[in-house]
């Protein structure tokens, strides 16, 4: 789905944001219906629920979004940010965070910090390659105001 408006949307994969809530759900349903088997006091538990369900949510919302007018979206798990085509100077495939969670797409930003793309992170480099690949490439396509993409 291209339009004018988000030449390149980089988002999880529909089996993934169908998967995060069905095992979310599944998870919920055996604490409600197997409570006794939990102990006596259900609040840890529903608390701990509550928290998973907050970082599945926001897993969920992972995407680079670039639009028509030079502004890159960036939600990733705990913010959301908005930068202009004149403020990143490259993009780049490096380790996705310390301590080490696997690889991803990152911006280097013209104050000389780096912005991950949560929604590229993958835990090996080797077998995620020519998808980091890819998608450094819309990204890098989307900078330059070339070809839309979608992935």
């Amino acid at each position: 789905m291209t339009s004018a408006e988000e030449p390149l949307a980089i988002r999880l994969p529909p089996w993934v944001r169908t998967l995060g809530p069905v095992l979310l759900a599944l998870w919920l349903a055996e604490v409600v219906l197997r409570h006794q088997a939990w102990g006596r006091s259900l609040v840890p538990v529903v608390v701990l629920t509550g928290l998973v369900a907050v970082v599945v949510g926001r897993m969920l919302s992972w995407s680079v979004v670039g639009s028509a007018d030079g502004r890159l979206t960036v939600r990733n798990t705990w913010s959301t940010r908005t930068f202009l085509r004149g403020e990143i100077t490259a993009v780049g495939i490096d380790r996705a965070g310390r301590p080490a969670r696997g690889w991803a797409v990152f911006l280097l930003l013209d104050d000389g910090t780096r912005h991950r793309l949560d929604v590229t992170e993958a835990p090996f480099f080797g077998p995620s390659h020519d998808t980091l690949e890819r998608q450094a490439a819309a990204v890098r396509a989307w900078l330059d105001g070339r070809a839309h993409a979608h992935l």
